[in-house]
């Protein structure tokens, strides 16, 4: 008897020290001696159905700002950058046999903001190319990006200092 009580309040402490909240609440007689009932809750983790994306829209828009990393070892300063060339390069991909290359599909320069916008895109994979200005201390950078669900996407990068 004094082994069932003790395992009954290691079940409870390790209960308790879940974090989150059990909804509904799971519920037994186990602590008064009995045994588990019919209706006892089940615990299960993750949704039980998947849940539904929403469709690939036919056209999106992709703006964003680009920063330069600032000097120093604190990585969250950061500046706005210009002149930086973003192009979008729709990734390669089969058709049947045959393997279609990359191709540039759009492209634009950062203002003097850092801020870059392409409009009308269609659905598909791209690789988003981003070349620091000449004689700049910032690297190049990349990205990539899905068929989109949103019609407006932003998406703003942080180029490293070159070392």
């Amino acid at each position: 008897m004094r082994f069932r009580l003790l395992s009954a309040t290691c079940a409870v402490v390790m209960l308790a020290g879940c974090s989150g909240s059990f909804d509904p609440a799971p519920s037994t007689d186990l602590g008064s001696g009995g045994s588990t009932s019919g209706n006892d809750t089940t615990i299960t983790t993750g949704p039980q159905t998947p849940s539904q994306l929403p469709p690939v829209v036919s056209s999106f828009n992709l703006s964003g700002t680009v920063f330069g990393m600032d000097g120093g070892t604190d990585t969250t300063r950061q500046t706005p950058l210009p002149n930086v060339s973003v192009k979008l390069v729709k990734t390669m991909s089969v058709q049947g046999d045959t393997l279609v290359p990359s191709v540039t599909v759009a492209a634009a320069i950062t203002d003097a903001q850092g801020t870059y916008r392409v409009e009308n895109l269609s659905p598909a994979y791209y690789r988003i190319e981003f070349g620091a200005p000449v004689g700049s201390p910032f690297m190049d950078g990349s990205s990539a990006i899905g068929p989109a669900r949103e019609t407006e996407i932003k998406m703003s990068v942080a180029l490293p200092r070159k070392p």
